[in-house]
């Protein structure tokens, strides 16, 4: 179609109408604009206008195409040639809109692009050479904060202000940042890890309840679940992390995860699997009682050797030395000093859904107590004295806790302020006697009215205390009115 042609036409034919522009656009419910831009070459009118104006001009729609009247000759030849013309022009129209669409999916193919080498560059993947961490202010309270979740998997901080990942060149980046944006995941971290215990680089801990793992290497600890009830998370903290969430990790409650303590003479140690991971040991108990367990090849168990054994303990069973370890975790072992005897062992109940350091009974220690001294009690503090009649086998530090009683149960005081105590040990004098002032203001505000007790612990003094060292507890009640 000539455009031009079309629009010198329907001037024309407006004209020997004596039309004007408006009255033919009102005829047409389009603008005397629209009319103008018809007329002067600039448009043509869109398809559906074709029929109204070829009855206002009383022409075929041939004719408005063609931009002339014909003859019935003309006509008959122009209507064929006018449909060769669109047809062209529709196939023409085609293969601009097949070319427009293939611009446009090349262009947006190459934005994406642009945008994904864009991202990569920002969020590289990363090359792990390093990892370490920077702990929270000790003076603070230490909190456990939930980072991200990633392949359906919490991430948790404990005692951390950040924790970091470093490449070769020394170019670092926060790990929930890598983790969010998939520049590491979290089996690339623990393969590094597995490889730098490898290397002794780390220490590692089994836990049996279904493949939990701890890596541990100077003032950091980070713990990967694998527990038989499904929990996956990862948790990263300082060296006191495990002893300080009391088994509140991994899904498990606070109040189920309390463990107990058993001491086992190795008598053999031979190879159990074929991965060699596992070993069988058997066990002579203080009784002198034995038995096979299967154990850890991290735990290393010397023959000949005795061992502290912690356990963590879910459900009841008979008490024997292979019921123990078919079900129960072994969080760790410790090795006793080679001047040692069966006094030294110990052999504590087990300890099923307890809260063994909030229970009734703190009094474990034997010829050992505590009084508050007369006139000294108030409501913000007291001084106490410890008389031990061990021939100095403890030693005692200066910090504490208050209980309250509940009902039937004592429930520990959530402190207001945490309170920072001396690293030093304290040993009684020649008649037995040590006094401390306590003060717990600060920590926990004035008591109001109930029944409450101070609870403290001691130290074996031949046993070398570390972050696994037993802790004996022992307690004086009181009432403030």
């Amino acid at each position: 179609m000539n455009q031009e042609k079309i629009g010198k036409f329907i001037l024309k034919l407006r004209k020997d109408k004596k039309m004007t522009q408006q009255e033919l656009a009102d005829k047409l419910n389009v603008t005397d604009r629209a009319v103008s831009h018809w007329e002067n070459g600039r448009s043509i009118p869109d398809v559906f206008l074709f029929k109204s104006i070829c009855e206002v001009f009383d022409i075929s729609v041939n004719e408005l195409i063609t931009g002339e009247k014909l003859s019935k000759e003309k006509l008959i030849k122009q209507s064929d040639e006018n449909i060769i013309n669109t047809l062209k022009d529709s196939d023409k129209h085609k293969r601009k809109s097949k070319s427009i669409i293939t611009i446009l999916i090349i262009g947006i193919i190459i934005l994406l692009i642009a945008i994904l080498i864009g991202i990569k560059n920002k969020y590289p993947k990363i090359d792990l050479f390093n990892f370490t961490i920077q702990q929270a202010d000790p003076e603070k309270p230490y909190k456990l904060e939930k980072q991200l979740e990633v392949d359906k998997k919490d991430v948790y901080y404990y005692g951390l202000d950040f924790a970091i990942f470093c490449e070769k060149n020394e170019k670092c980046y926060q790990v929930k940042d890598a983790l969010k944006h998939s520049q590491i995941s979290l089996d690339e971290f623990r393969k590094y890890l597995e490889k730098q215990a490898e290397y002794e680089n780390y220490k590692i801990m089994r836990f049996w309840d279904g493949g939990t793992t701890v890596y541990s290497k100077g003032g950091m600890q980070i713990m990967f679940c694998n527990t038989i009830d499904g929990n996956k998370d990862v948790y990263i903290g300082n060296d006191k992390m495990i002893e300080n969430l009391h088994g509140e990790y991994c899904g498990h409650k606070r109040n189920e995860d309390e463990s107990y303590i058993r001491t086992y003479m190795v008598l053999s140690n031979t190879i159990y699997s074929k991965d060699k991971e596992y070993n069988e040991v058997l066990l002579e108990d203080i009784n002198g009682k034995t038995g096979k367990a299967i154990v850890g090849k991290s735990f290393n168990l010397v023959p000949g050797h005795a061992y502290y054994f912690s356990f963590l303990t879910f459900d009841k069973f008979e008490d024997t030395i292979e019921n123990i370890f078919n079900n129960s975790t072994l969080l760790e072992t410790k090795e006793l000093d080679e001047q040692y005897d069966k006094s030294d062992w110990i052999n504590e109940k087990i300890i099923v859904n307890e809260d063994a350091d909030n229970g009734a009974e703190l009094n474990e220690l034997e010829h050992v107590r505590m009084d508050i001294v007369d006139g000294t009690l108030t409501k913000a503090s007291a001084k106490v004295r410890i008389t031990d009649y061990t021939n100095n086998k403890y030693t005692y530090g200066s910090d504490f806790r208050i209980d309250k009683k509940v009902g039937n149960k004592w429930q520990e005081l959530e402190p207001k302020n945490m309170m920072a105590f001396p690293d030093m040990a304290y040993h009684p004098d020649t008649n037995g006697h040590l006094e401390f002032d306590i003060n717990w203001s600060y920590a926990y505000g004035n008591l109001t009215s109930g029944k409450y007790r101070i609870v403290k612990y001691a130290l074996i003094r031949t046993e070398e205390c570390d972050s696994t060292c037993k802790q004996h507890y022992f307690s004086v009640e009181f009432d403030i009115d």
